[in-house]
């Protein structure tokens, strides 16, 4: 069983074809994340916290236990945070474009 940094997989995408990035997510109370979407499925798994989501057009509260998935292209956001959130994220492989990162859609046009 492999075991890798979030960096190394960013430099040698070929340790683990099914993920393309990953890292632990920590958002204070009062943070928020921008409206973005990604070249690649992501996944968020909350172990701690509450907090108010978007993800593809909807919003919803998720709480210490949820997991959140979004497909390739689709908007998502982290609206408001209630309780520090604490837990991880992850990528699927790269797509279309296969651009890494938080992508806009005014750079997608």
């Amino acid at each position: 069983m492999p075991v890798f940094t979030p960096q190394q997989l960013r430099e040698n995408p070929e340790l683990h074809p099914q993920c393309s990035a990953f890292g632990i997510m920590n958002l204070p109370r009062g943070k928020t994340v921008e409206p973005h979407f990604h070249d690649c499925d992501e996944w968020w798994i909350i172990t701690r916290g509450h907090a108010r989501v978007m993800t593809e057009g909807e919003e919803q509260e998720v709480e210490e236990g949820a997991m959140v998935f979004t497909a390739m292209g689709d908007d998502h956001a982290v609206i408001e945070v209630y309780r520090d959130v604490e837990g991880v994220w992850f990528e699927g492989p790269l797509r279309g474009r296969q651009r890494r990162g938080h992508l806009h859609h005014p750079e997608d046009d």
